[in-house]
């Protein structure tokens, strides 16, 4: 079966406020999604199951909420989601080189809506009644 999971990331960007303002964060933020991005486009597995876009919400407390869908084929949602979440696992360290912490990962899989490819293989293959 195939499975969409809404994958969520809270991640950590140790933004040094001490000596760093408000403004110098604002500058820095197409910096981190980069950053974020090349750890991500080099791992072999991950970008093959990311369907869509990368979504990076800065948070106030200089903590990003980095989401996206992970497209599979599982048994079951769980093992979807756990899929998922081993392919962040896989990141963890490359985020961590980059002075990224992941604090929490979250993994909510649905079953694809698959009510399409029925109807196309109802066109392609008709069903005869005569039979």
């Amino acid at each position: 079966m195939d499975y969409n999971v809404k994958t969520r990331i809270l991640l950590d960007t140790n933004f040094n406020t001490r000596e760093f303002n408000d403004l110098m964060y604002e500058s820095a933020k197409p910096r981190i999604i980069e950053d974020i991005k090349s750890v991500i486009e080099k791992d072999p597995t991950l970008p093959q199951y990311i369907d869509g876009d990368l979504t990076f919400r800065f948070l106030s407390d200089y903590r990003i909420l980095l989401k996206y869908q992970f497209g599979c084929n599982d048994e079951n949602e769980a093992e979807a989601e756990s899929f998922s979440k081993s392919c962040v696992e896989d990141i963890r360290k490359g985020l961590e080189e980059k002075g990224y912490r992941i604090e929490r990962i979250d993994c909510t899989a649905k079953e694809m809506d698959m009510k399409w490819m029925d109807e196309l293989e109802d066109m392609v293959f008709p069903k005869d009644q005569s039979l």
